[in-house]
């Protein structure tokens, strides 16, 4: 009877860790991204992340914040610079980026509705350029929040959560394409 009431418990535990986990979805898309895979970047300088609507400000900075911090924690490169320096270092890699589009999503669909409706979400373009200006590739990332009440409901992120997570979702995308020269579709 013990081993079945610690079972239970267990699985009391894990239902709910997964269902105030909330669920969030990471799609990312390359487009036009090369690497010469003779050639390597040791530093890479996170610039500017812009937004077409001023409301969106606060996200530029949380996502810029989270890219530069996660690319030092990733380790593939040797140097971070969170801004664009004047003269780069020839083996420089740059990387600025744009949202284009933010929606809060609905609190009464993801209660009422469930199952993905009113769904939050936040996309950005991705620039990558070489020390000379070069263009050598660009991508985007979106960041889906559902709700985190299983089917949908509570909302456990805010918006702020979102865009950083975008960013850490950027930067584990980019360290990807430093070390094999190829981003990985999601």
């Amino acid at each position: 009877m013990k081993v079945l009431c610690r079972l239970s418990a267990a699985t009391l535990l894990l239902t709910g860790a997964i269902a105030l986990s909330g669920c969030t979805g990471t799609t990312v898309k390359p487009s036009l991204t090369h690497q010469d895979s003779r050639k390597t970047y040791s530093t890479v300088a996170v610039g500017q992340i812009a937004a077409s609507d001023e409301l969106w400000h606060n996200y530029t900075l949380q996502i810029q914040r989270e890219l530069a911090a996660e690319l030092i924690a990733s380790k593939a490169f040797s140097q971070v610079l969170d801004s664009m320096p004047t003269a780069p270092p020839a083996d420089a890699l740059m990387v600025s980026g744009r949202i284009t589009e933010v929606e809060k999503g609905s609190a009464a669909a993801r209660w009422i509705v469930g199952l993905g409706a009113g769904r939050a979400h936040i996309t950005a373009e991705f620039e990558l350029k070489d020390a000379s200006g070069n263009q050598l590739g660009t991508y985007s990332v979106r960041k889906t929040y559902a709700g985190g009440a299983g089917i949908g409901g509570a909302g456990f992120l805010d918006m702020d959560d979102l865009a950083r997570k975008l960013g850490t979702a950027a930067a584990d995308s980019l360290a990807e394409w430093a070390k094999t020269g190829k981003f990985q579709e999601r």
